[in-house]
């Protein structure tokens, strides 16, 4: 072979490497994007979880709140009824 034959060979394995090297770099990109999108939707539910907890506590604390609420106004209304039950008793026990 001559030395143009040469020359020319070389080039054409040059623009060959260039092609297998780009066609790599972009098959690995792409893969990238993927596992990177997928990891990125994995966080996500994962936030959406840690938000729809936090609003569960949040409903929570405020059945809590209604309910200590009405504790209140049933131990008052306790008190109340044991009051009037020991007039009643107290009256009763002197007839």
């Amino acid at each position: 072979m001559d030395q143009n034959g040469s020359i020319t060979l070389g080039l054409l394995f040059a623009i060959i490497g260039c092609f297998i090297g780009l066609a790599g770099w972009i098959s690995n990109r792409d893969k990238k994007i993927a596992n990177d999108s997928e990891f990125k939707g994995s966080v996500s539910a994962k936030l959406d979880v840690v938000l729809g907890i936090k609003t569960e506590i949040k409903e929570l604390k405020d059945d809590l709140k209604k309910i200590s609420e009405k504790m209140v106004i049933v131990e008052e209304s306790t008190k109340s009824a044991h009051k009037r039950i020991d007039e009643h008793i107290s009256v009763h026990e002197y007839n």
